[in-house]
């Protein structure tokens, strides 16, 4: 059988903070196994963890509201999606602030969620559900 690219690696965990080590783990040795450096591995398991811990705690009503993780390994780059499942008003506000200004807000670390990136897209439906798109160009 042979493996096509992009690589994938896709999961769902429940909105709970104990699932979110065994997903980043799981990225990271991925990566690994794609021969992407253990430096670049370790950060991206640094960003997958901190997507997931947003998406958990600032937009996820509920601990059954399901957070869904993606990852595409291409040759030159890493692209990860996370989807949290729609969040409380004022969470979802404060996030929206946070985008917009492009600042650090307690709890969200989107400047370093930028500065370990090359591109970071974070958008918010009409529903509350976040999607934040990630890309990580390979480092040489």
């Amino acid at each position: 059988m042979k493996s096509e690219i992009p690589y994938r690696v896709s999961v769902s965990f429940p909105g709970e903070l104990d699932y979110i080590p065994l997903v980043r783990q799981l990225v990271s040795d991925a990566l690994q196994v794609l021969k992407f450096s253990p430096k670049f591995s370790f950060r991206s398991e640094f960003l997958v963890d901190e997507l997931c811990n947003n998406a958990v705690i600032h937009g996820s009503p509920s601990d059954r509201q399901p957070v869904e993780v993606l990852c595409d390994a291409y040759a030159d780059r890493v692209e990860i999606f996370v989807k949290g499942a729609g969040g409380y008003h004022e969470n979802i506000q404060r996030f929206r602030e946070a985008i917009a200004e492009a600042s650090r807000e307690k709890g969200h670390d989107i400047e370093l969620i930028r500065l370990l990136s090359d591109t970071v897209t974070c958008t918010i439906d009409d529903n509350n559900v976040s999607h934040i798109h990630v890309v990580r160009m390979r480092e040489c």
